[in-house]
């Protein structure tokens, strides 16, 4: 027994002599981190821009607005994480130096002052002292650090788990009463209501001394929290916790880091314009006809990489031709077989054959919903398949228009895609003609 507590004694100090090492030298480490968090979350923003255009091209527009969530949130925590990090670099260099300047001056002089004594007393008592500049700083750097990674925790599993069971959605609907598949999300939905209802009433003051609505609190704060969080629920409830349960006495340290989200949010408004994410919310009125846009125009749109719009190739056209590529999304082979029904696929005849007819079936479809038309007078066309075009390698089709007849000057082509009355997209494109001699 005395062995043991000798023993004991023995690592106790060893122990806590290695962990106050490690919190002593950890500035390094988030130094380097973070240098590289930074330039990891800025590509972050290409991630999310991906995802934007990925939902536009495979989600049924009536689940635009899921996908809007999910990547309006995942902007918003990229651009706290961007924020973060260069704050948090910011400050850890600005530690540094206050390290390196204390390590020559410990503290103000009076006697060495190069200003009167009254003027360095007066402006001396309104300045921090160096060593608590120190350690506020360090603080706060160490906040900020875990306060981004655990927000960065929290959307990422919310986005993952949103995303699986959007694609089973979609996979099992057509076999599957949407009803039923939405009762998942349902009970998510009234879970997550009654946490907040439950933890609300019980934080009040005159309900904290209640056993039984704390201890209720508790079960269903734990129970949500590992619907929410999966595996990373016990970390994440962890930090929260010790920012939850320090609240009072380092009160002014969170608010700060609070204040600081401030800035993630203005990194997140100007990076909305850069993407997609307004089309998801709005995609039937996203493009307004009277406008004229540089997505119409192949020659001014070279780094566009995903085409929301149909595209020719200038808006000043010389060729009695005029070629136009119409994106097709993903999410219409759906609309299009509700619309056009299926093809019935002869299984006698030889693969060639039957990929002549599939094409054929195609097109003509196409003609059904599609329809274009040269200063308001619909026309003829004829569609050719393109599976990739040359810079966004999306699918689509092409069509060659005869405009040899049309007068010069400003001509319009208009873009309709029509399934059925309610589900009708446009687009009216702007060019200026000169008749080819």
């Amino acid at each position: 027994m005395e062995q043991q507590e000798v023993n004991n004694t023995i690592a106790k100090p060893s122990t806590t002599g290695w962990l106050q090492r490690l919190k002593d030298e950890s500035w390094e480490a988030e130094l380097l981190v973070s240098a590289i968090a930074i330039f990891g979350t800025f590509k972050l923003f290409g991630v999310i821009s991906w995802c934007v255009n990925f939902f536009i091209n495979v989600l049924n527009p009536e689940q635009y607005v899921i996908g809007y969530y999910i990547v309006t949130f995942g902007l918003l925590a990229v651009s706290i994480l961007v924020s973060m990090f260069i704050i948090h670099f910011s400050l850890r260099a600005y530690w540094i130096g206050l390290v390196g300047l204390n390590s020559v001056f410990p503290d103000y002089s009076i006697e060495d002052s190069a200003y009167s004594e009254i003027y360095t007393r007066k402006i001396l008592g309104i300045l921090p002292k160096l060593k608590d500049s120190i350690q506020k700083t360090d603080e706060l750097c160490s906040v900020i650090f875990s306060a981004a990674f655990t927000m960065l925790m929290i959307y990422a599993y919310s986005s993952l788990f949103t995303s699986v069971y959007l694609f089973v959605f979609n996979l099992l609907s057509t076999y599957i009463n949407t009803y039923i598949l939405l009762i998942p999300a349902v009970l998510i939905g009234l879970s997550l209501l009654v946490q907040i209802i439950i933890t609300f009433v019980a934080n009040l003051k005159v309900n904290r001394k209640k056993e039984k609505l704390q201890i209720l609190s508790f079960k269903v704060n734990t129970f949500v929290s590992k619907i929410l969080f999966g595996p990373l629920y016990r970390s994440i409830l962890q930090i929260s916790m010790i920012f939850g349960s320090n609240f009072k006495k380092k009160k002014s340290l969170i608010y700060l880091v609070l204040t600081f989200l401030f800035a993630g949010v203005l990194v997140f408004a100007n990076q909305i314009p850069k993407t997609n994410i307004l089309y998801l919310t709005s995609h039937k009125k996203h493009f307004n006809t009277t406008k004229v846009y540089s997505s119409f125009y192949n020659d001014e749109n070279k780094n566009n990489t995903f085409l929301l719009t149909p595209e020719i190739e200038s808006d000043k056209v010389e060729a009695n031709v005029l070629k136009i590529f119409i994106p097709v999304f993903k999410h219409e082979e759906n609309m299009k077989t509700e619309f056009c029904g299926d093809d019935n696929e002869n299984s006698e005849l030889s693969l060639e054959v039957r990929r002549e007819e599939w094409n054929t079936f195609i097109l003509d479809c196409y003609n059904q919903y599609y329809h274009i038309y040269i200063n308001d007078k619909k026309i003829d066309v004829e569609f050719l398949r393109l599976n990739a075009h040359s810079r966004t390698k999306q699918s689509g089709v092409i069509s060659y228009l005869d405009i040899s007849n049309l007068k010069k000057g400003i001509n319009s082509i208009e873009v309709k895609k029509e399934f059925g009355e309610t589900k009708i997209l446009n687009w009216k494109i702007p060019f200026y003609y000169i008749p080819k001699n």
